[in-house]
């Protein structure tokens, strides 16, 4: 069974363990190990997610969510709001064995029932990443919109997704 909950002090180590993890399956043929791994070192250190915890825990309408399959913490997921009517979807990430079990979608739709009113949800990822881009586009998400990013050296092709919503009156 799934359950999507708020994240928590206490997921700090599964969340790095799903980073580590998810980063190494999913961009081992996009990036060199050691950008992986000073990636991981930096983006999800014990005090950068802290901080990021505490600042979720703080809001009024709180945007970082944790999966759970049958009590395991299997992935998780963070959006921030561009404007009014805008979010970003700045990482989603299920382990590779729980994928394809409808987290991933489970997390949008609950983004999408506690963040309401908007109506675009965007998100990039990797024109190389085909797990990511299949399930950008099994949500309903548009390619709108590519743009080169090169990181210590490495030229990647970013593609922007966009997901419309009907905003109900």
């Amino acid at each position: 069974m799934i359950t999507i909950r708020f994240v928590s002090r206490d997921d700090v180590k599964d969340i790095q363990s799903i980073a580590h993890e998810t980063w190494m399956s999913t961009y081992e043929h996009i990036y060199s190990l050691n950008y992986i791994n000073n990636f991981i070192e930096k983006a999800y250190s014990r005090e950068d997610l802290n901080r990021t915890i505490e600042r979720d825990i703080q809001r009024s309408k709180r945007n970082f969510l944790i999966a759970e399959y049958n009590k395991e913490t299997v992935g998780y997921a963070q959006i921030i709001q561009i404007n009014d009517n805008e979010y970003e979807l700045l990482r989603i990430y299920v382990r590779p064995k729980y994928q394809k079990l409808g987290i991933g979608k489970a997390f949008i739709e609950e983004f999408i029932k506690d963040l309401k009113p908007f109506n675009k949800l965007i998100a990039w990822v990797e024109k190389e990443n085909d797990i990511g881009r299949f399930f950008y586009n099994k949500c309903g998400f548009k390619e709108v919109e590519e743009l080169i990013e090169i990181t210590e050296g490495h030229s990647t092709t970013l593609i922007k997704y966009e997901l419309e919503l009907i905003i109900e009156l």
